[in-house]
């Protein structure tokens, strides 16, 4: 049963790739289609922030254990490492 759904108003084009939540569970990074990275959060479902800078699909999007940084791998043969805290 699906108990949450993200979406909204966000500019979104693409389709999802992967998501990962966030070691606190309150956020969800996704890899999209669209060549970016989103940042959700995971109670209301709300696209806090999108990271822009890959040139083709983000294939995943990780959290790293501390939560400060998402890494995405992308399909451009580039690794991004982001700073989560915004």
């Amino acid at each position: 049963v699906c108990v949450s759904t993200l979406k909204g108003n966000t500019g979104f084009t693409g389709f999802m790739l992967s998501a990962s939540y966030s070691p606190d569970g309150t956020h969800i990074a996704s890899a999209s289609s669209d060549k970016t990275v989103r940042v959700w959060d995971a109670t209301t479902g709300a696209c806090e922030s999108t990271l822009e800078g890959h040139s083709s699909w983000v294939r995943s999007a990780a959290w790293s254990p501390d939560g400060k940084r998402i890494v995405s791998a992308s399909e451009d043969t580039t690794v991004c490492v982001w700073d989560a805290r915004r």
